[in-house]
């Protein structure tokens, strides 16, 4: 069965049919242009926009650096004197690879040139973008890996490349029309012009990007480095999958994790060789010891006096309710899923035109429909084969965008596993005290006047995964000291006295009065003291000194089922026999 902390739509082997393996694997090419806008110093800043993208680029480097991702990422400059190729004003920074510590070296290094004035690739050259585009595409196709998405970002704030004759309008607005189709996605980061005027997208770039929405330019690094992670990690591709609607309606429809990156999986490592270690198991016959082939091992159970034998292939077989996919079975009212209804990780779904031509239409209707009658779907889910299934509940999210016009959430579908009945537990609470009005009074008036109006749990980072990636990247980059993490999760004391000292008193005199004591069925069960009391009483023959209140304690402590009205000469045979 899978593990309800496993997406299970991933891992999936390649194979025709109603399915699809995508690789989790990304490549995107990150393209800084080097024209004369991009290298002047911004009067208020002092920072040259080319510097501004190649320190966005460095943190995306370093975040992949950290986390140990197997991504590839790579830096083209056009504009430049230097060419790496046979085009001119091209020149490959950095390759199309895994990042590592010589990456993040090499792009510091060319943004202390940049910002010193020293270009060492020549500046202002005029290039060709159809040029740019087919060594983007060429580089993507030399690349050994198979990578799920593939993604060239453009840092420019020249709305039209210098020189741009119509025939070379042409050459790359059908260069990016091929790559399109190829699966490749372009997009296009503006930066601040030295005016100050918009960036007008229209002049050239939304030919090659026709559904590109235009976000406004910021100068800030850390807004630039969050863009472009939104941009380079929005969605991961796991699958393609079939959804059934109806026997008459099928479309496609992709299967995607948007909780970033899988964990690396733990290797177990030979302490002699350091080599990974290879885990071997067999299945032995007990009476003359001989290795069993799979297909000599059987399953049996149990039914009534019979024992009823199954081979490999019953079993498999009886956990196939259906084909693989989403099958939709009904709607309900959005109010009916509860927050502990979720029984494990959700998928995240969105059209596919590449299983069913006009999947994205109906799917937009069925989601903007849903969203609108405040309804959810039902529906079974088999993500692979021989699996049994699971019910889902289908959640709708509208797509959401920042004042930047920078796309937060995207639209689509989120698959939520529902429980079976025998899923659900019942909670066994402990007792506690009821408040009283004056108690209820006094806490509404003390949360009115600390909500915050504005709140995101964004806006809060934890500062133990801070610290603790700013370390690994200190010894990565092997740096002299360690940058210090400010705490933003301490409460600000001071504000909150000045904005609520009156109502925090008032709450703290009613609530907990002078001569406050917490009642003894409120208090958390000291086991441990009860534990040592009883082992000591029995070694000492005494336990028939211990009180019923405290051998019930025991029971419970170490799990001795005993009933609930036993006396205590029960208790004590029972705990007597427990402890041998």
């Amino acid at each position: 069965m899978d593990s309800e902390f496993e997406d299970p739509f991933e891992n999936e082997v390649e194979e025709e049919g109603s399915f699809s393996y995508i690789s989790t694997l990304n490549g995107t090419l990150c393209v800084v242009d080097c024209s004369e806008e991009m290298l002047v110093k911004d009067s208020e800043t002092g920072v040259s926009r080319a510097v501004l993208a190649l320190e966005a680029i460095k943190a995306t480097y370093c975040n992949k650096l950290i986390s140990g991702s197997l991504d590839h990422l790579g830096v083209i400059l056009c504009g430049t004197d230097t060419k790496t190729n046979d085009y001119d004003g091209l020149h490959v920074l950095l390759p199309l690879d895994t990042p590592d510590k010589t990456c993040v070296e090499v792009l510091q290094k060319t943004s202390n040139e940049f910002a010193s004035g020293k270009f060492q690739f020549g500046r202002g050259q005029v290039y060709s973008p159809y040029h740019l585009l087919w060594t983007c595409n060429s580089t993507f196709t030399s690349c050994v890996k198979k990578l799920g998405s593939r993604l060239v970002m453009i840092f420019t704030n020249v709305s039209e490349p210098h020189n741009l004759d119509p025939k070379t309008r042409q050459l790359a607005t059908t260069k990016a029309r091929d790559m399109s189709e190829l699966g490749i996605t372009i997009s296009i980061i503006p930066l601040p012009t030295l005016d100050g005027s918009m960036f007008e997208i229209e002049k050239f770039y939304s030919a090659l990007v026709p559904d590109h929405e235009v976000t406004n330019p910021t100068k800030d690094i850390e807004d630039l480095s969050m863009r472009v992670h939104r941009r380079e990690s929005k969605v991961r591709m796991t699958a393609n999958i079939n959804f059934v609607v109806n026997p008459e309606l099928t479309i496609g429809v992709q299967c995607c994790n948007l909780f970033g990156e899988p964990a690396a999986k733990h290797v177990n490592l030979c302490s002699k060789t350091n080599q990974p270690v290879v885990t071997v198991s067999s299945v032995v016959r007990e009476t003359d010891r001989a290795v069993l082939l799979p297909h000599e091992v059987y399953r049996s159970c149990k039914f009534g006096s019979e024992t009823v034998i199954f081979s490999k292939d019953d079993v498999e077989q009886m956990k196939v309710r259906s084909d693989k996919g989403i099958y939709l079975i009904g709607f309900r009212p959005a109010g009916d899923i509860k927050f502990h209804h979720v029984a494990g990780k959700s998928t995240f779904i969105r059209p596919s035109e590449a299983v069913y031509n006009g999947s994205t239409d109906f799917f937009v209707t069925l989601l903007t429909r849903l969203q609108a009658r405040e309804k959810v779907g039902i529906v079974h889910c088999v993500p692979r084969e021989g699996t049994p299934g699971f019910i889902g509940a289908l959640i709708p999210q509208l797509e959401e965008r920042d004042e930047d016009n920078e796309q937060i959430r995207p639209m689509g579908f989120h698959i939520i596993r529902l429980p079976f009945a025998d899923d659900i537990r019942k909670l066994n609470y402990e007792p506690s005290i009821e408040p009283n009005a004056a108690q209820v009074d006094a806490a509404k008036s003390l949360i009115l006047k600390l909500k915050a109006k504005q709140f995101s749990a964004n806006l809060l980072e934890n500062p133990e995964v801070m610290q603790f990636n700013k370390t690994l990247e200190a010894i990565a980059l092997e740096k002299e000291t360690i940058e210090e993490t400010d705490d933003s999760t301490k409460p600000d004391v001071e504000s909150m006295n000045k904005r609520a000292g009156k109502e925090m008193s008032l709450f703290n005199d009613v609530a907990f009065p002078a001569g406050y004591s917490i009642p003894d069925e409120c208090r958390k069960p000291d086991y441990k003291r009860v534990i040592a009391l009883v082992q000591n009483r029995s070694r000492e023959g005494t336990l028939a000194k211990v009180s019923v209140a405290d051998l019930k304690l025991y029971c419970q402590g170490v799990r001795l089922k005993v009933p609930s009205n036993a006396k205590k000469g029960d208790l004590v045979e029972a705990v007597t026999k427990f402890l041998g």
